[in-house]
């Protein structure tokens, strides 16, 4: 029995072995993965939706050890001027309060080729990286920026601009089509400045000025035709229609080339004031003594406060007191939005108001902010500021001044050379404004 158990034993071993040979393939090797299985195709219900792939951790940034700014020529902090000093100053307060991180200075041109719009505008498209964290920009620029996608909207990023401490045309300096792209921190409108000594009873109407007879020199050839907008605007007349089109109303406009006819007769208004196309000619022409009065910004007039000068504001109207304003604006341009809120905790801290009254003071701005103003020491000064700043209005949009402007400047300069009466200027101008 013993001996039949073994050879049947054997047998089957034998068998088992030979099967064996005869597998075509080796086996396979399993690799212990984790994943989710996936049911069999017929198991799947249609309409079954697809598991939310696992969360992938996002990089963390590195800390920010650093800012850039971009600032024009005359707020160089290495300029050793009192203005540049309170800026480096308040540069050096910000950041002391941030752990020592290093603030980047960089210079640019204020307009024009290698300016800060062409600057920002080129380091966009080729070297992203390089964008500053802040820039400052005119109001001009600011809107082709804007328009541009150069510059980010800090609605929901900042309460400062809610604030009511800002006058009504600063404030509105950083809005564009609803949304606000920046800080204000400087503010600059057209004032007439003139020669007490030689002219002692400053006039106090526009006809009082025509009537004196005294040149009051204003660019009349440029083609943004600033000072005959602020006129046209007292006279209540509109800028914009219905839909939004640039509008030049005939009656309005035709009071403002009354004014200049009246003025081209008495002297106040001459011909040879088409020699000046920018607010530049103009000052020059001031401080060389060949006019006593001038429209000009008052920036010209409180960076260097002639001894022999005084500042006014423009006349008023018979609907309203206008002037017209622009300034400059902290915006923020980088495309890394986690250094977004410490640009902006930077930008907040250089429109404070009482680093404003200071620095505004020094650098011959007027303050975005009434709280600043009340800061000025010059009593007499801060009066006349007030006055300018509550009746100032910020300058159209960069469409409306492109339509408006030229049509305002063909028209005076038709009046100043006499080449068509007031109403039909004014007719012309209307109608050049609707054919465009």
């Amino acid at each position: 029995m013993k001996i039949r158990k073994l050879l049947v034993i054997g047998l089957v071993l034998g068998l088992l072995l030979t099967a064996c040979e005869a597998f075509p393939f080796d086996l396979p090797i399993i690799v212990d993965r984790p994943s989710t299985p996936t049911p069999p195709a017929q198991d799947v219900l249609e309409g079954t939706p697809t598991p939310d792939p696992l969360p992938v951790d996002e990089p963390t940034p590195s800390p920010i050890t650093d800012l850039t700014i971009w600032v024009p020529p005359d707020m160089d902090p290495s300029l050793e001027t009192d203005s540049s000093t309170l800026f480096a100053n308040r540069l050096q307060s910000f950041s002391d309060l941030h752990g020592g991180i290093d603030i980047n200075v960089r210079v640019k041109a204020a307009s024009g080729a290698g300016g800060l719009l062409d600057s920002l505008t080129a380091t966009n498209a080729a070297a992203p990286a390089a964008l500053p964290d802040l820039i400052v920009l005119s109001r001009p620029d600011l809107e082709t920026a804007a328009l541009k996608g150069l510059i980010f909207p800090l609605d929901g990023l900042t309460e400062i601009p809610d604030d009511p401490d800002w006058y009504g045309f600063s404030q509105d300096m950083a809005l564009l089509q609803g949304s606000t792209f920046g800080l204000p921190f400087a503010a600059d409108s057209l004032v007439i400045v003139y020669r007490p000594g030689n002219i002692p009873e400053f006039p106090e109407t526009w006809d009082e000025l025509v009537e004196s007879g005294i040149v009051l020199a204003f660019p009349s050839e440029s083609d943004q035709a600033l000072f005959p907008l602020a006129l046209y605007q007292a006279e209540g007349g509109r800028i914009i229609d219905s839909q939004r089109r640039p509008l030049l109303e005939v009656e309005p406009l035709t009071e403002v080339f009354r004014l200049f006819e009246a003025g081209l007769e008495t002297g106040t208004f001459p011909d040879w004031l088409n020699q000046y196309q920018t607010q530049g000619q103009v000052w020059t022409a001031f401080r060389d003594g060949q006019v006593d009065q001038v429209v000009t910004w008052s920036s010209n007039f409180l960076k260097e406060i002639p001894a022999d000068a005084m500042m006014m504001p423009l006349h008023p109207g018979p609907e309203a007191t206008v002037t017209i304003g622009t300034g400059l604006i902290w915006t923020i341009p980088t495309l890394e939005e986690h250094r977004h809120p410490i640009a902006i905790q930077l930008a907040e801290y250089l429109v404070q108001p009482e680093y404003l009254s200071a620095w505004t003071s020094e650098s011959g701005y007027i303050p975005p902010r009434p709280s600043s103003l009340e800061g000025w020491q010059n009593q007499s000064l801060r009066s006349i500021v007030s006055q300018v700043a509550l009746m100032t209005r910020l300058r159209p949009s960069n469409d409306i001044l492109t339509s408006l402007g030229p049509a305002l400047r063909d028209g005076t300069r038709q009046i100043l050379q006499e080449q068509v009466d007031p109403a039909q200027a004014a007719q012309v101008a209307n109608e050049n404004l609707e054919d465009s």
